[in-house]
């Protein structure tokens, strides 16, 4: 109990204390607060603080009393505490001791009747001043005491809470930044700018003290699911990697731990004189409490525009996880809070009093909104429907809010609003962000010659045959640059429901020429559009070269970028484009689309020797970006010095799809500029069994068969290859579940066999 205590002490640096007293205060307000129970005769002889401040014979008891229970600088802060609150809160002046000095004398004073509590009746008026008995005062003190503590504890509780993700996230931050300074300083180290010799065979395995941790880490944390061999599922909820579960886990013990301990309980309790009645008032105090200091936590997790996953290098995902078991908590908690205060009134027979007041039914409404939010959020029914979960997410919480607002506006100050309005805060500075960011994208003003505002444009098409709808997308914004590892969330706005958003990775990215230039190809002719690969870094681009060489020829003005999307028509939003599109079969579909975006931390697949990409369907979206980043960065040109140049020797495409058309769409298109590299293989695998397509389609650089790729004799070879060889291999995965499952446990394995120069990187988003 007493390391709670301190370890609430620092944690909450005083500023939980809220309404609690100073140690020396407490003293003289048990005295004052005893007398309460008594009545005296006199003007004034009703009211709480007319009898306190102005009563004569209560003035001169609570002088008396203080006196002689309490040592001089606790009387001189106590009655000093009181006169100020006579003042603020009575309006009233508390008498002097010179006032009622004639009932203070060592005589008076020494023929005082000493009281037990309870001995008077109120009804009984006293018509002198009285002493508190010892016991009496002891049992006021203790009663004061304990509620001072666990009104301090329940604030200071939901403090440690705080301290928990602050410790989690820094771990996240210190790995980030060793990443940055250890693993940057090691690369420079290994490759010289100036030279482009590999570093000898097996230089790399000469691991520090801190590599091998980092390695025992990323193999028995981060690498593995939560339960070797059973994928992401575990107890009904769903985890990336072990180390989400770990983290989760943990707060949920915490959580339980810091709702049902540092309870100071003790029989004879004024307010409540059996421990069974204290330890339900205080715990149903914590619990709403509690659940009320997660509300800025969960939000925070939550934004899109969060500061965090920039500082830690997580994902959204991840963080979206440990969202959505701090809403879980949060729940449950206020559930408790509710469940605890109607045992409450049942106990004292108030159940029917406490339900007709009106801050109770807005607790009782958000308490409602909570559940409803819960099951809503449930995976099946996001996945079933995802528009109808966002907008009951939003207006649920909204709501809940609100509710949560009200609920407590009768607490005097407003205390637990301190933790409702940085939630109201973090979520409105989120939705500005996005709104910034959706002008950002979609509209820009020039004043230069041409179009004075620029709006972003639109067109989809729909393949049949593959059953992917291609989008492409001009953002509104000439110079948005496009890395790999972005995505977008995009609006339809001119449509009932326009406020659905939906995440998509981009697939692919070009660059067409603006009505000011043109872009010439040898013999003089104009070239509408190029592919992302023929240039250089768009930031170089768009800031150096005057005459761009772009594959076979030259271009001259300035470019527009042109996102591609490929979207797996499914019920809802994508489903509606597909009849859109459906509805003109022979003709691209202009359809009003905006971006809001780009989201996403690409990873440094350059720094890797050897590149191994496993993906399914759609899938394809997170690996063909980072193939054209890896033309961009070999190319000549305009390169900047200041650039890393890939260190890739070979990268290998392992695609899964169920129709073969997917696939010819794209080796005839995006796909097109990496099979004629030398570094450069790719295999691709039909699943669908009605897809019909020739045994001999096989290209330059590709090899298409019917079946699934052995993920796991694949994924072991490549690392043995890599390690063998002394280069660094690095596994990027987007799929399916169950394919990212095969694949990550595939990892694992090879990483327990001491292959540690692997490397896993997972790109998918759980929304």
């Amino acid at each position: 109990m007493r390391f709670l205590r301190w370890l609430g002490i620092i944690l909450s640096a005083r500023g939980v204390r809220g309404e609690t007293l100073a140690n020396d205060e407490l003293c003289v307000t048990a005295i004052f607060s005893a007398y309460n129970y008594i009545s005296f005769q006199g003007d004034p002889a009703k009211g709480m603080w007319d009898t306190r401040c102005r009563n004569p014979l209560k003035v001169a008891s609570i002088y008396a009393s203080s006196e002689r229970y309490c040592r001089d600088g606790e009387r001189l802060a106590g009655l000093a505490q009181l006169s100020k609150l006579c003042q603020e809160v009575g309006h009233r002046e508390l008498l002097s001791r010179d006032a009622v000095a004639e009932n203070l004398t060592r005589e008076a004073v020494r023929d005082m009747r000493v009281v037990d509590y309870l001995e008077l009746s109120r009804a009984d008026y006293q018509q002198s001043p009285v002493l508190l008995s010892a016991s009496y005062y002891g049992r006021m003190f203790n009663t004061l005491d304990s509620w001072q503590f666990e009104t301090w504890s329940h604030h200071a509780f939901s403090y440690i809470g705080y301290a928990y993700w602050a410790g989690i996230l820094s771990l996240g931050i210190l790995y980030r930044l060793w990443n940055w300074m250890f693993l940057t300083r090691q690369h420079q180290i290994e490759y010289s700018p100036a030279s482009s010799i590999y570093p000898p065979t097996g230089s790399w395995r000469q691991l520090s003290l801190v590599e091998n941790a980092v390695h025992w880490v990323s193999t028995h944390l981060i690498i593995p699911a939560p339960l070797a061999g059973r994928g992401r599922r575990l107890l009904s909820c769903t985890f990336t990697t072990r180390a989400e579960a770990i983290v989760v886990a943990g707060f949920w013990l915490l959580s339980l731990i810091l709702s049902v301990v540092g309870y100071r309980t003790f029989p004879g309790n004024i307010y409540w004189p059996d421990v069974t009645s204290q330890i339900l008032r205080y715990s149903a105090d914590r619990t709403g409490i509690m659940s009320f200091a997660n509300f800025p936590l969960l939000l925070l997790l939550a934004g899109r525009n969060n500061i965090l996953i920039w500082a830690t290098g997580w994902s959204f995902a991840t963080l979206n996880v440990f969202h959505r078991h701090v809403a879980r908590i949060a729940t449950v908690q206020a559930v408790a809070h509710s469940v605890l205060y109607f045992v409450i009134c049942v106990r004292i027979n108030k159940v029917w009093k406490e339900m007709t007041k009106v801050y109770v039914l807005w607790g009782v409404l958000a308490f409602v909104l909570m559940i409803l939010v819960l099951i809503t959020s449930l995976d099946r029914i996001r996945a079933a429907s995802y528009e109808m979960f966002m907008v009951a997410h939003i207006v649920f919480s909204v709501a809940t809010l609100v509710g949560c607002f009200y609920h407590t506006i009768v607490f005097e100050g407003h205390e637990y609003w301190q933790y409702l309005w940085p939630s109201v805060i973090v979520w409105a500075i989120d939705r500005f962000l996005r709104l910034v960011r959706i002008v950002y994208c979609n509209v820009h003003v020039r004043l230069s010659k041409g179009k004075l505002i620029n709006v972003t444009e639109s067109r989809m098409t729909y393949d049949e045959a593959a059953d992917v709808i291609r989008l492409e997308v001009n953002p509104g914004l000439p110079g948005l640059e496009v890395r790999p590892g972005d995505y977008y969330f995009l609006y339809q706005p001119f449509r009932f429901t326009g406020w659905e958003n939906h995440p998509f990775t981009v697939g692919a990215s070009s660059y067409e020429v603006d009505q000011s230039g043109a872009q010439l190809d040898i013999s003089g002719k104009p070239r509408n559009s190029f592919d992302n690969s023929q240039l250089p870094l768009l930031s170089e681009t768009l800031t150096g070269c005057e005459n761009l060489e772009t594959g076979n020829g030259l271009y001259q003005g300035s470019l527009i970028p042109k996102l591609t999307f490929w979207i797996r028509p499914y019920d809802g939003w994508t489903q509606q484009l597909r009849q859109q599109c459906l509805r003109a079969p022979n003709q691209p579909v202009h359809a009003t689309i905006l971006l809001d975006g780009p989201y996403g931390q690409g990873f440094p697949l350059w720094r890797y020797e050897s590149v191994l990409m496993i993906v399914g369907g759609t899938g394809i979206a997170a690996a063909v970006p980072y193939l054209q980043d890896h033309l961009r960065r070999c190319a000549n040109g305009c390169s900047s010095p200041s650039k890393e140049k890939p260190r890739t020797r070979e990268i290998e495409l392992v695609w899964t799809t169920r129709q073969s058309a997917f696939i010819r769409d794209l080796t005839d298109r995006e796909l097109k500029p990496m099979l004629d590299q030398e570094d450069f293989r790719a295999s691709f695998y039909v699943t669908g069994s009605s897809d019909r397509f020739r045994e001999d389609w096989n290209g330059p650089g590709y090899t298409v068969q019917m079946g699934r790729p052995n993920l796991q004799s694949l994924i072991l070879s490549r690392a043995a290859d890599a390690y063998v060889a002394g280069m660094k291999l690095a596994i990027v995965v987007c799929g399916p579940t169950g394919m990212a499952d095969e694949a990550r446990a595939a990892t694992h394995l090879a990483m327990r066999r001491g292959y540690r120069s692997t490397q896993y990187v997972e790109e998918s988003f759980t929304w």
